[in-house]
Parts: C-alpha cells; structure tokens; sequence
C-alpha cells in the first residue's frame, strides 16, 4: 500500500526535537480532555488548544483524533507491560501483578477510556505484539500462537470488568484474579504436560 503525500510529510522527520514536543504536547492534550469526557465529545480544536499548538501542527503529526489515540494507546500499553514484564518470572511475579494494578489504578479514567473506546482494537495489537514476544522467553508449556492471545484477552477482560467496578473494589483480589486466571495457567499450570 503507497504512502500518500501527507503521510509522507507527517513522517518526514518524527524525530525533529520540535516534532517531538508536540507529539508529546497532543498525547498530553488528548489524555487531559479524555479523563473528562468521551473522545466523540473532544474535537481537534480543542486537543490543539489545550496543547498550545496550531492546529495545522496537529495534521502534521496525526491524520485525525483516532489516529493519535492510537498513538497514546500503544504508549500506554508499553509502559503496563514494561511494568508487568516479570508477571511470569517466578520471583517477581506477585510484585509485577501489584505494579500493573496500581498504574491502571492511577490512570483509572484514561485506562477506562482507552478499553471502552476506539483505542481497544490498537491496545489489543500492541499487546499481542508485546504477548507474543514475552511468551517466547517465559517457557510457558502453551504454543505462542494460543499463550499470546490467551494472555491479552484475559489481560483485557479483567481490568475492563475491574474498572467497571466501584473505584473502592479491593486492589488485592484483582491481582488474585490476575494470578489465577493469567499467570498460573499459563507459566506454571497444575499437572498439564502436552506430548
């Protein structure tokens, strides 16, 4: 598929210091406006003016509000998982369940946006990217094909049903759930050997 001239130009130099300031100036608009409101309520006028940026700055980076949601969406989901990494290493496993928790905890509204609205379908991938790189290392008895999936949609259905619940629902049993349903099936099930 043929870039157009527009993609080109956004491209053209993502790593220009002023390009990247204002990459990080729009995530930062977008994820302000929606801790308060749905993105269908937030237009690009007002993510350029709680950024400060011209708005013709914005097609510059992003061909529309979805597009740059993306953006935050894979950020977000490389900083969960580079929190949760050691989820099915043994010894930090428990420790690992407890940070991921808590940062969803700390960015509950923008967490509870990004699984109910357009942002799932690019979280989903860059987990599953992500999944699929960790089950080749974790020596999980599951083929990575069937793991990786397992592990994001798991992933993904517990804290969507978590953040459905009162804020004050007890941290400790979603990392029970987590441990439970995730991570003790997958890296060190109960008497399952495959021949």
């Amino acid at each position: 598929m043929s870039e157009t001239r527009a993609e080109k130009k956004r491209m053209s130099r993502p790593h220009d210091a002023r390009a990247m300031r204002s990459r990080e100036l729009l995530r930062g608009a977008l994820l302000t406006l929606i801790e308060t409101r749905p993105l269908e309520q937030v237009a690009i006028r007002d993510i350029t003016a709680q950024a400060g940026v011209s708005y013709p700055v914005f097609f510059r980076r992003y061909a529309s509000k979805e597009e740059l949601l993306e953006d935050v969406a894979t950020e977000e989901v490389r900083q969960l998982l580079s929190l949760s990494l050691p989820m099915f290493e043994a010894e930090a496993e428990t420790e690992s369940l407890w940070l991921l928790c808590r940062y969803v905890d700390e960015h509950r509204a923008l967490w509870t946006r990004l699984l109910t609205c357009g942002a799932a379908p690019a979280m989903r991938g860059e987990f599953m990217r992500i999944a699929k790189g960790i089950g080749e290392r974790s020596g999980s008895w599951l083929p990575v094909e069937l793991a990786a999936p397992f592990v994001v949609g798991g992933l993904f259905e517990i804290l969507a049903w978590w953040l459905s619940q009162p804020a004050d629902y007890p941290m400790a049993n979603v990392v029970q759930i987590l441990d439970a349903l995730i991570v003790k099936s997958v890296a060190r099930p109960a008497g399952v050997t495959l021949s």
